[in-house]
């Protein structure tokens, strides 16, 4: 009942005293060389694929980044820069509480840009993820997505600070927030849970929602760059990432990845950098 991949060769001749002829015949079973041949096939395209969403990621975080410090942070600071140059036309107050009172538009309008800038830069890079740790990040990352997409999200981790390495914090603060963006994008979902469990030799990284689910197909799309992502990174440390269709609706991905090698030393594996 399978279906095998073999190589025939065949070669005619004539039998004895040129009577009759003769065919040699080999078969040989290929089937396990032409599979793995296969999923390097698969595998370099998804890696070609992969690199061209990457370069589009890139040049689209740059085209947002551009955009945001010109309409943001340029407009406050042209603004700013039209207060100041109206106050100092004008002559000084002798009154303390007028001074005070033009001051008051400058100084909102700093804050804003103050806060405008570190907007952009926590969705470069969460300037917590290398003060608090992964977890408060995590933490974070969640608050804002319930706010942003109005989704009801869970957190639940076993990792303190200070066990994982810094690029296994980083790798899986980016793989969760693929998948909220994922989740955000297709999903249509209204609840998403978020673990980070230990097991014996591996953490495992699961994102639940109860949105619509995965089209059959879905994951070896040409577009599904963001669960490319996900794989790849979780390649990266040695793990692997799946993603399928949950009985009661929705979908979960599962990432899992080993401990030797994303803790900062091999005693850690143990329990002292996880809880």
């Amino acid at each position: 009942g399978q279906s095998r991949w073999l190589h025939v060769l065949g070669r005619l001749e004539a039998g004895p005293a040129g009577r009759g002829r003769r065919l040699f015949v080999t078969v040989q079973d290929i089937t396990e060389r032409k599979l793995a041949t296969l999923a390097l096939e698969h595998s370099r395209e998804e890696l070609r694929r992969l690199s061209a969403a990457l370069a589009d990621a890139r040049e689209d975080e740059r085209r947002r980044v551009a955009r945001e410090l010109h309409d943001e942070l340029g407009q406050r600071l042209s603004a700013l820069k039209l207060d100041l140059a109206a106050i100092c036309r004008q002559p000084a107050p002798a009154d303390p509480q007028e001074t005070e009172r033009r001051l008051q538009p400058l100084l909102a309008a700093v804050d804003g840009a103050v806060a405008a800038t570190r907007r952009i830069a926590s969705d470069l890079r969460p300037a917590m993820l290398d003060d608090l740790g992964l977890a408060a990040a995590l933490e974070w990352l969640a608050a804002d997505w319930r706010r942003r997409g109005g989704m009801a999200i869970s957190l639940a981790t076993q990792i303190s600070d200070g066990g994982l390495t810094d690029s296994a914090s980083t790798t899986l603060y980016r793989i969760v927030q693929e998948a909220l963006t994922n989740v955000s994008r297709h999903a249509q979902a209204r609840q998403v849970a978020i673990r980070l469990e230990r097991h014996a030799h591996e953490l495992l990284v699961s994102v639940e929602d109860d949105g619509r689910g995965l089209e059959p197909g879905a994951t070896t799309k040409r577009d599904s760059s963001g669960l490319a992502g996900i794989r790849e990174r979780a390649r990266m440390l040695g793990g692997s990432a799946s993603v399928r269709n949950r009985g009661e609706g929705g979908c979960r991905l599962e990432v899992r990845l080993p401990l030797e090698r994303i803790v900062r030393t091999t005693d850690m594996i143990d329990g002292a950098g996880l809880e």
